[in-house]
């Protein structure tokens, strides 16, 4: 009798299991993984920058291009359950960042009233990374929007929902895309979720599609990378590579006025029309900081930029835009170590984005 409750448990077990059905973005007949530069350049992989780009970039910068940040799948659905797996390649944290923002997904939904809702999940960081988001309202019109991780690179994912549902995956946004180059802080170090980096908040915000090319350490304004997203009919470009570039011994003033003229003359050239718009270094803003070392090399870095941005206007370069430090406005609450940003500091960073953007398109 015993092994007849055993037997019909492990049935019953089983058949539960086998309700899920599971589906692979990267199997769809069509690109699926938003946020890439060149998608058809990619191919089948969550990869950030071509392999034509492997030999043309330094090691450090084609790593962390394998890494997905600011990539994300929209997909209708009629579950109420929608679970994700995955796999990564790298450590699932930082010192500095939890594994939910190193290594974790994040589920949003555009409703049908054009708002954004957000799903809490309920995960497990093993050698298969598992969510589970459950109890969801399930309306028509309700696209969903699954970011993947910030700083590690998936092997593979799939997206699972109950036999009986509907999961459909949406092809890429052919808008005009907001574009990205900068450091560490763009790639979303060290927001606590990937929709909290602040190109993910700055892109709902907007509604428009950001492409991150952010590479921690290795945002330095490199002819390569400045190429590569030359080639995207941009809807902006946004050069935030300030705080790769504050080390006076290793970046003189020469060299940087150098890298900014050259990035600015050859987005200039290959994109006429599209702004472009110069960041300060988001740091240095607070004198209640108490590294004054710290705070002189972030200030001498925007003094810098701004010289140049000077420059560039009395030479009559059009349509070139500034975003200060103090339009920032971090505070002393609003980082992990001093200059990474925490999840304030990434709002922070979104709102000001949004209101320069409102002004450069007003």
């Amino acid at each position: 009798m015993k092994i007849k409750y055993i037997l019909f448990f492990l049935f019953i077990f089983t058949k539960s299991q086998a309700q899920i059905t599971w589906y692979n973005p990267l199997q769809q007949k069509f690109a699926v993984v938003q946020g890439q530069a060149q998608p058809e350049t990619i191919g089948t992989s969550f990869q950030r920058l071509p392999n034509a780009l492997k030999d043309e970039v330094r090691p450090p910068v084609w790593a962390l291009s394998q890494n997905t940040a600011g990539e994300y799948i929209e997909f209708t659905s009629t579950a109420k359950k929608i679970k994700i797996r995955y796999q990564v390649s790298g450590s699932l944290n930082m010192p500095h960042m939890p594994s939910t923002g190193v290594s974790g997904v994040d589920l949003y939904a555009h409703n049908e009233k054009g708002a954004w809702d957000w799903a809490p999940g309920v995960y497990a960081f093993k050698d298969t990374v598992t969510y589970t988001f459950d109890n969801l309202a399930a309306k028509r019109g309700k696209i969903f929007r699954l970011y993947l991780p910030l700083y590690n690179s998936v092997k593979w994912l799939e997206v699972g929902v109950d036999e009986g549902t509907t999961l459909t995956f949406l092809p890429i946004n052919k808008q005009k895309p907001i574009v990205v180059y900068g450091t560490s802080i763009a790639q979303g170090g060290c927001a606590s979720r990937p929709g909290l980096a602040w190109p993910s908040i700055f892109g709902r915000k907007i509604n428009s599609p950001v492409i991150n090319m952010a590479f921690s350490g290795n945002g330095r304004l490199e002819t390569p990378i400045i190429n590569h997203i030359a080639q995207i009919d941009a809807k902006l470009f946004i050069l935030d590579c300030m705080p790769n570039l504050g080390s006076r011994k290793l970046y003189p003033e020469e060299e940087i006025r150098k890298r900014i003229n050259e990035a600015v003359s050859t987005l200039r050239k290959k994109q006429p029309n599209a702004p472009i718009l110069l960041v300060e270094h988001s740091g240095g803003g607070s004198e209640h900081v108490l590294d004054t070392v710290r705070n002189t090399e972030f200030k001498t870095s925007s003094q810098i930029l701004v010289k140049v941005y000077n420059e560039l206007k009395a030479k009559g370069v059009k349509n070139i835009h500034l975003l200060t430090t103090k339009e920032i406005g971090m505070g002393i609450e609003s980082t992990v170590d001093g200059t990474h940003p925490n999840d304030i500091g990434m709002m922070e960073h979104a709102i000001a984005f949004e209101k320069k953007y409102r002004e450069i398109f007003k």
